[in-house]
């Protein structure tokens, strides 16, 4: 999966007990992974830490080496190609809602949005180039290794092993799982099936960091290491440029929580039972410092208020669910304080957004309607509603969020049959 990744370690200051996992494994020597010698004690490593009793490799994945140059050369042809497909109205909707910025993703729905990671502007492909070790491409079942010869020094080799533990376990998740499957019906289906994927990538990342750096982790203390990690991204979300961008980076440490607790209750064999009974939604990750599961109830939503003057067939309107993730980095996006925002989301039972756009696209309208278990916090309505942007409405327990780029006021009407 192409990912660029930085790993941060939080400093937990843990005693190393003698029977954790760090005592469990070889010491690892720091190495260049641009060296196959390298790569091979990655790899065997991440084998060792998952418990793997057999070798599908036979050795190591398929893996191939490029420069940075290269890599850049690379970003900036798949930036061109989908440029040339120019904006959609999922586009113009994920800007109106704050969902993303003009220079970031454009879309993660899962009814053809963009999906990529990254904005297309120079400055974020040049930042992309510079800072990727390694990704996993799950249509050409290879590992890619990015080499930086003007970056040297223990820590940037520390740095791109353990990115490189990481994309070794998306190889062994695809033996074992087929990362190509898409039967996605909603983004919020999408970013479960990612938290699980990279939390599980993730989880073991930090198990190979545990290892390399000495860091103190044992199989009881593993959670407070999630958990930890976890309230470092909670505390710089104002740090991502946009709430989609904050949502992305958030499944890695929501999975790696989700799987830290699976980890510390039975190793290795409860990791992969994780996958039989992985939550399908994003609220059923968003387990608070409390350790309460949110009910997972997703089920019909109310229709969403919609414009009769604009088309809803063809090539200019869709319908997608955001789930709770986004929601609550909406919220953050919006000003609303994380144990608001948090805690809310944790209520979330469903939602649908509607996108609809003139013949010639001039005009995009959007409506999110959002259902909770419980009335929303009225300091929700006020945050939501303090520019003047979106308009807010609250009713019993949803919100109906409705904003559009019409230099005119749209009359939007309630009736499901619109136009």
């Amino acid at each position: 999966m192409r990912r660029e990744h930085r790993f941060a370690v939080s400093c937990l200051g843990l005693s190393l007990l003698a029977s954790g996992i760090a005592c469990s494994q070889p010491k690892l020597a720091v190495c260049d992974i641009t060296q196959r010698a390298c790569q091979q004690a990655v790899y065997y490593h991440d084998l060792s830490l998952r418990g793997d009793a057999y070798d599908p490799f036979d050795g190591l994945p398929p893996v191939t080496v490029i420069t940075e140059n290269e890599y850049r050369a690379q970003l900036e042809q798949a930036a061109a190609t989908a440029a040339q497909s120019g904006p959609s109205p999922w586009d113009e909707a994920m800007v109106l809602l704050h969902f993303t910025t003009n220079n970031s993703s454009a879309s993660a729905s899962a009814d053809g949005g963009t999906n990529n990671d990254g904005g297309t502007g120079n400055a974020t492909i040049d930042d992309e180039a510079t800072h990727t070790y390694a990704f996993y491409d799950s249509t050409q079942k290879n590992v890619t290794i990015i080499s930086h010869p003007s970056q040297t020094g223990s820590e940037v080799e520390e740095n791109a092993m353990i990115t490189l533990a990481h994309e070794l376990i998306h190889s062994l998740q695809d033996v074992e799982l087929n990362l190509q499957k898409s039967d996605f019906q909603t983004s919020d289906q999408y970013f479960a099936y990612d938290s699980i994927i990279e939390g599980d990538a993730r989880f073991y990342e930090t198990l190979f960091a545990n290892d390399l750096l000495d860091l103190g982790y044992t199989q009881s203390n593993i959670i407070q290491a999630a958990d930890s990690a976890l309230n470092d991204y909670y505390t710089s979300l104002g740090d991502f440029q946009s709430s989609m961008f904050a949502a992305r980076a958030l499944v890695y440490p929501l999975g790696a929580k989700y799987e830290a607790t699976a980890y510390h209750s039975g190793g290795n064999a409860a990791v992969r039972h994780g996958y039989a009974k992985e939550p399908h939604q994003m609220v059923g990750f968003l387990v608070g410092p409390d350790g309460r599961v949110p009910t997972v109830t997703s089920g019909e939503v109310s229709p969403v208020p919609c414009v009769s003057s604009l088309p809803t067939s063809g090539d200019t309107t869709g319908a997608d669910q955001f789930g709770a993730l986004l929601f609550y980095t909406f919220l953050r996006g919006w000003g609303v304080a994380h144990d608001v925002a948090f805690a809310t989301a944790q209520t979330w039972t469903g939602d649908f957004l509607l996108v609809q756009a003139s013949a010639d696209y001039a005009t995009t309208a959007v409506a999110w309607r959002i259902e909770f278990s419980a009335p929303p916090p009225t300091v929700i309505v006020q945050a939501l509603s303090a520019t003047g942007e979106l308009k807010v409405s609250a009713s019993g327990q949803a919100l109906v969020i409705t904003v559009s780029d019409s230099a005119t006021p749209l009359a939007w009407t309630a009736d499901p049959a619109c136009p």
